[in-house]
């Protein structure tokens, strides 16, 4: 027979992977923790305090949304990121243009490692025990059901392979606009890259206080993100509209649907006693069935509404005349913090306090505020009076080390509105801030509390059983239930 050539080639369908469009793929993930993945459910918003429904009790019994399914998360953006690292470090194909194309290899290298961390961190906080040290050793060991575990260990294990990452950056050189995240800046993927390790050691606060110390101390050394333009952000493209168009939130109406989901009486009302001016920035009294009556500028004017109310009636009454999130939240290509400077800033000033860092709690905490509403006026709209907020007597920092941390806790809370639902829910874990009452239609369905962690999808189990259940005898009390805590939560701060 003749030789065909290339005849059975598509020019259309590359056969090579180009490591800058499986880093693309794996960075679009990153909106899934935004608010949550493309569900019509933003739980981490609701479980937050944040968000409630307008219209019915369909989320506030806590019975959806009770597992959570990390197979696309190995399956595609933790495997594409590893085939990154794979290819720029194998000697056959680290020259080749389908990877130098992104950029210089050490650079690769580092932030795919980097960004795979964020990514393990956040299934761990949500789950607990986790396929870490084992993963992906299917093909090169025939290891096709891979151990979980701990969250003790998996922290360990990304706070080593983060400080690795972070002496591999190469600050003189770059990657391209495939890098939708950082469009290519090394010394900022720097920044969180020690900020991630910052993040995972204050939650060891409780647990393992020594390491967390250590830990914390050498991020914090190394440079976290104190300015809000160095922030972990997404922003939503053309292709993949930002998550409060699509669900249906603030002065809009989408394809005719009436409004979904609307601010949660939990913030609303902290922003009132704290007189706090992103009130004004965060909402907005036109949108819920037309414009609510008042000024705009006052207080008093905005209203939320519980959520976990005990009838779809009960719901409705409470909407009527509540405010709607701000419109440029709900613009398609929004704009939405993840891991923003003010987190980073505020966390550091918790450090301070504990005494795990030589800086001052104060200067930390007053420059955490000041970027929130920075990253406001940046991203949504600017508001003024952030001098006056800071000299308040609510939020003037005490000198008193337990009501501090306390004072800073909740000023994550109230800088966090519709920024990365799962480090306030991993706040709230750790120190019951906000206070998120319960109401009528939860207890009808035996919620005490809202859930500390969500339960693994049974795609996680089916196919590992041996090991899925061993880590839930071992490391979740037997019980794989959203009220069994992950490692660093203990019941104490509750």
């Amino acid at each position: 027979m003749g030789d065909f050539g290339d005849l059975n080639v598509s020019p259309n369908k590359p056969n090579t992977a180009y490591t800058s469009m499986l880093f693309t793929y794996s960075a679009r993930y990153v909106r899934n923790f935004t608010m949550n993945s493309y569900t019509y459910d933003p739980w981490t918003q609701l479980r937050t305090g944040y968000l409630s429904e307008a219209k019915n009790n369909q989320y506030g019994g806590m019975t959806t949304t009770t597992t959570f399914n990390t197979k696309n998360y190995y399956l595609y953006v933790i495997k594409n990121l590893n085939t990154i690292i794979e290819m720029n470090e194998d000697e056959a194909t680290k020259n080749d243009v389908s990877v130098i194309s992104f950029g210089d290899n050490a650079n690769q290298i580092a932030v795919a490692k980097t960004l795979r961390a964020f990514f393990y961190m956040t299934l761990t906080d949500i789950l607990g025990p986790l396929p870490y040290s084992d993963a992906f050793k299917g093909e090169s060991e025939d290891n096709w059901e891979p151990k979980f575990d701990s969250q003790e260990d998996i922290y360990a294990g990304l706070d080593a392979d983060l400080r690795e990452a972070y002496s591999e950056f190469n600050t003189s050189g770059s990657l391209t606009s495939a890098d939708i995240i950082y469009n290519g800046d090394i010394a900022k993927w720097k920044k969180f890259n020690a900020t991630l390790r910052a993040m995972m050691a204050i939650k060891m606060a409780d647990v393992d206080p020594a390491n967390g110390k250590a830990r914390f101390a050498q991020a914090y050394q190394d440079g976290m993100i104190t300015e809000v333009e160095d922030g972990f952000h997404y922003t939503f493209d053309s292709n993949s509209s930002a998550y409060a168009w699509m669900y249906y939130i603030g002065n809009m109406d989408y394809s005719g649907r009436s409004l979904s989901f609307v601010p949660n009486k939990v913030i609303v009302d902290a922003l009132k006693e704290y007189q706090d001016p992103r009130m004004f920035s965060y909402f907005t009294l036109d949108g819920y069935r037309g414009t609510v009556e008042g000024d705009p500028t006052d207080f008093n004017a905005y209203k939320g509404v519980p959520f976990g109310l005990p009838t779809n009636d009960a719901v409705i009454s409470a909407a009527e005349g509540c405010c709607s999130v701000a419109a440029s939240y709900c613009e398609p290509q929004a704009t939405y913090g993840v891991i923003t400077a003010a987190r980073s800033l505020l966390v550091a000033a918790e450090a301070a306090e504990l005494g795990w860092i030589e800086a001052d709690p104060k200067a930390l905490y007053e420059a955490g505020i000041r970027a929130s509403f920075d990253f406001q006026a940046t991203y949504h709209t600017a508001v003024s009076g952030v001098d006056d907020y800071i000299n308040s007597a609510k939020v003037t920092l005490s000198g008193d080390k337990d009501t501090a941390i306390k004072q800073i806790v909740m000023q994550r809370f109230l800088a966090g509105f519709m920024t990365d639902g799962i480090e306030s829910w991993s706040d709230w874990r750790r120190y019951n801030i906000p206070v998120l009452p319960i109401y009528e239609g939860q207890t009808d369905n035996g919620v005490e509390v809202y859930p500390y962690r969500l339960s693994y999808a049974d795609t996680d189990k089916q196919y590992n059983v041996t090991n899925s259940q061993e880590a839930i005898d071992k490391y979740l009390n037997g019980n794989d239930g959203m009220w069994e805590r992950v490692w660093w939560d203990v019941a104490d701060n509750i």
